[in-house]
């Protein structure tokens, strides 16, 4: 079932609970009695105080999806380059190739990011690592990077996983696709090369991380959320997803799964973190998450002042595009110690 379905149909599965609670009132009652048994069986726990302690003391920056404007995002370079630059965590999107092999890729199409066209799910291990990630790269003027831009093939998942372990670098997982096959492939790794307190597995999907949290109780997961998140695909919520009904669907979907997402969605997902988007992050926010004893972490904070704000008042880790703002962070904290406010 594709994305637009899922949405469909869980809006019409909220106007039907609203139908039920107008024609036949006594359903207040038993509906939630309903509700609060499927929780109690259903909901799942959250991993283990001291791997959790583990893994968020190793992360304070992290770079979103490698170092993206100093080499090509998802690339071995821009992990790299991340390292170099400060970052002690890496984030990337994972994608399944023709042949079943866990790919390093954002979008859906190859069109953005590399010299190949259409679907990732069509291609080839082969046929990915021969695509070249720097074809439509552009450094950044404000990058750190100096020298050319390697040509590179699209990663392997593993690839990435050996590059942090063996420079005992944090990982993120970004993660949509739900299929048994995905799901299986993220639980061998994290078997085979002891992730458990080295990496984290994110998604915008709930059923995502419910689906790996059910199969592998110790692998710490996140949610990533943002604001009308279902109905459009931009962060200023001006490029809707769908259009017509669907569109009014999402937009129901939205704000039912923010009230969702603040009460008690986390928890029955058994849900480590909140991997929240910078617009949506306040210190109520925060408090009110760690009263619930639910980490937050946020995406993706590209300003020092605004890095320096969260990082150091609020006391929780954040990815960014620009990982050398870590380094320029650390000059800022060595004048405010010595008085230079």
């Amino acid at each position: 079932m594709d994305e637009q379905k899922l949405v469909i149909s869980f809006a019409v599965f909220l106007l039907l609970l609203c139908l039920v609670f107008i024609f036949f009132p006594w359903a207040l009652v038993l509906i939630p009695v309903i509700l609060a048994v499927i929780y109690h069986f259903q909901h799942l726990n959250r991993c283990d105080g001291e791997v959790a302690n583990a893994f968020f003391s190793g992360w304070s920056f992290g770079g979103h999806r490698g170092s993206p404007y100093s080499f090509p995002e998802n690339s071995m370079s821009g992990f790299a380059q991340a390292q170099k630059e400060g970052a002690d965590l890496i984030e990337f999107d994972l994608a399944l190739s023709k042949d079943g092999i866990a790919m390093l890729m954002h979008d859906d199409l190859l069109e953005r990011t590399t010299d190949l066209t259409g679907p990732v799910k069509e291609k080839t291990l082969v046929e990915l690592r021969a695509a070249n990630l720097a074809s439509k790269f552009a450094r950044h003027n404000s990058s750190p990077a100096s020298g050319s831009v390697p040509r590179e093939g699209v990663p392997t998942l593993e690839e990435a996983i050996q590059f942090a372990v063996k420079n005992n670098i944090r990982m993120l997982f970004d993660v949509k696709d739900y299929s048994d096959e995905m799901v299986g492939i993220i639980i061998k790794f994290f078997e085979e090369y002891n992730l458990y307190n080295k990496a984290i597995v994110c998604s915008f999907y709930p059923w995502v991380i419910y689906k790996v949290k059910r199969a592998s109780p110790g692998i710490l997961t996140g949610l990533t959320w943002r604001q009308h998140f279902f109905a459009f695909s931009d962060l200023d919520a001006q490029v809707p997803r769908y259009f017509g009904l669907s569109h009014f669907a999402a937009q129901f979907v939205d704000c039912t799964y923010l009230f969702m997402l603040k009460t008690w969605l986390p928890t029955f997902l058994g849900a480590d973190m909140l991997l929240t988007n910078e617009k949506d992050v306040c210190p109520a926010y925060v408090n009110a998450m760690r009263e619930k004893g639910m980490r937050v972490a946020v995406w993706t904070v590209n300003d020092i002042v605004q890095a320096q704000w969260m990082m150091g008042s609020l006391q929780i880790p954040i990815l960014t595009d620009f990982p050398y703002l870590s380094k320029q962070l650390s000059n800022l904290d060595k004048f405010a110690k010595n008085g230079f406010k």
